[in-house]
């Protein structure tokens, strides 16, 4: 079935073959296959890409894609004071009591 790209429907249609109960949230390749075989719009594949990675559900709930970052490593020890010096600098704070700091 053609479906018109000025037509609302395109987001009823995303909504129950993606993120229904029955959709489950399968995906950009699966949600498309299953779409492309009842339904045609232009730019059907770009529609389905944006649908997905706007989903507010699979944002929350996807996993990472990075690794571990690994155990600390110890840091070595200086010879002699002030050899090292180290700060942490936090911006961005919001203002408290008219100050920044």
């Amino acid at each position: 079935m053609v479906i018109p790209t000025n037509n609302n429907i395109i987001q009823k249609i995303l909504y129950e073959y993606y993120s229904s109960p029955i959709g489950g949230h399968a995906g950009i390749t699966r949600t498309l296959a299953r779409l492309s075989s009842q339904f045609y719009w232009p730019k059907m594949r770009d529609d389905v890409r944006t649908y997905i990675q706007q989903c507010t559900i699979c944002q929350q709930a996807k996993t990472t894609n990075t690794l571990p970052a690994g155990l600390l490593q110890p840091l070595p020890i200086p010879q002699q004071v002030w050899e090292d010096i180290a700060m942490d600098f936090i911006t961005g704070l919001p203002n408290s009591f008219g100050y920044t700091v």
